[in-house]
């Protein structure tokens, strides 16, 4: 990435911006832009903007100009059309070698040649016999090109992310596992369940892409019923091989206006609390849950989760002391 000395020092006298998190998000048809601010009542989402990949970097750089938006602390993150999420063997290294071990198994298991930016997070539990790390892998140049992108629109970035760790940020906190099931539109759907917080299972569930284009009569000839096997498919795995307790309840968020009826049918089906998912934030204006894409807002929201732990960690420090 070639960034100019001017352009670096230009942005160290940019003023703190109003707003307190932006959420980029990068769909398989366009770049979504979220801005968060930080009020007495709680977060409040107030700005929200989508740009075509033709020229989405121009689009972003005059939107932050004219929102006043420069400085703000930004996340970006790639829905599930762009990646694919692998587990693999954990190598026998010590924690501080960890990083560097997995780079040439994941190049192998990845197929390419090209340089890849990678991470992983380690799994909150493990099928009995196995030690597995969930990796996601990306390559180098297309990082390189998001990044500059948003350092010469003057954002702030923290932080790139996938999907399923995004939206694991709006889950409810819970000591009791909750299964989300988040779908950009025409993409596929992505169950995750969440347990305090933490991403305990993932997986896209493929051949639901056009459930938007769906009536309520459709939905019941069969697509219902699909649903649902894949959903107790998740629990299933989810109760015997990772030995959690049962999922009770499941919040939606899918590309359909029909997502009331959906909830009520695999409720009653599957004799487990559904509904909407609605997260714990504020809507400004006109904006509204229906209209809003989940990647984005929970990438933006992972700056509120960062700070709220820091915050106990800093409480139990003082605590301790």
């Amino acid at each position: 990435m070639q960034i100019s000395w001017k352009d670096v020092i230009r942005r160290k006298f940019l003023k703190p911006s109003k707003y307190q998190a932006v959420g980029l998000a990068f769909t398989a048809e366009q770049v979504l832009l979220c801005a968060f601010k930080e009020t007495a009542e709680g977060v409040v989402w107030e700005l929200d903007a989508s740009f075509s990949h033709k020229n989405w970097q121009h689009a972003l750089a005059d939107y932050v100009k004219k929102n006043k938006l420069q400085g703000a602390p930004c996340y970006f993150n790639l829905t599930a059309h762009w990646y694919r999420v692998m587990q693999i063997d954990r190598p026998d290294v010590a924690d501080e070698d960890l990083f560097a071990a997995i780079r040439w198994p994941l190049q192998e298991i990845a197929g390419t040649n090209h340089e890849l930016v990678y991470d992983y997070a380690d799994l909150p539990v493990q099928v009995s016999g196995q030690n597995k790390l969930l990796v996601v892998a990306l390559a180098k140049t297309e990082i390189e090109k998001l990044s500059e992108a948003i350092f010469k629109a003057e954002l702030n970035l923290q932080s790139v992310s996938v999907e399923e760790f995004a939206t694991t940020q709006l889950a409810p906190p819970s000591k009791d596992a909750v299964i989300t099931l988040v779908q950009e539109h025409g993409e596929e759907v992505v169950l995750n369940i969440v347990k305090e917080n933490k991403l305990y299972f993932s997986r896209q569930l493929k051949g639901f892409e056009n459930i938007g284009s769906f009536s309520e009569s459709e939905l019941d000839m069969g697509i219902i019923e699909s649903l649902c096997v894949q959903i107790q498919r998740s629990m299933d795995f989810f109760e015997s091989q990772l030995r959690q307790a049962p999922v009770k309840r499941v919040l939606l968020k899918l590309d359909t206006v029909h997502t009331e009826f959906l909830a009520n049918k695999i409720s009653a089906a599957m004799g487990v609390s559904c509904e909407n998912f609605l997260p714990n934030i504020k809507c400004a204006g006109e904006l509204n849950f229906k209209m809003a894409s989940f990647s984005c807002l929970g990438a933006a929201f992972t700056h509120f989760n960062k700070k709220m732990k820091t915050n106990k960690k800093e409480v139990t420090d003082e605590a301790s002391n």
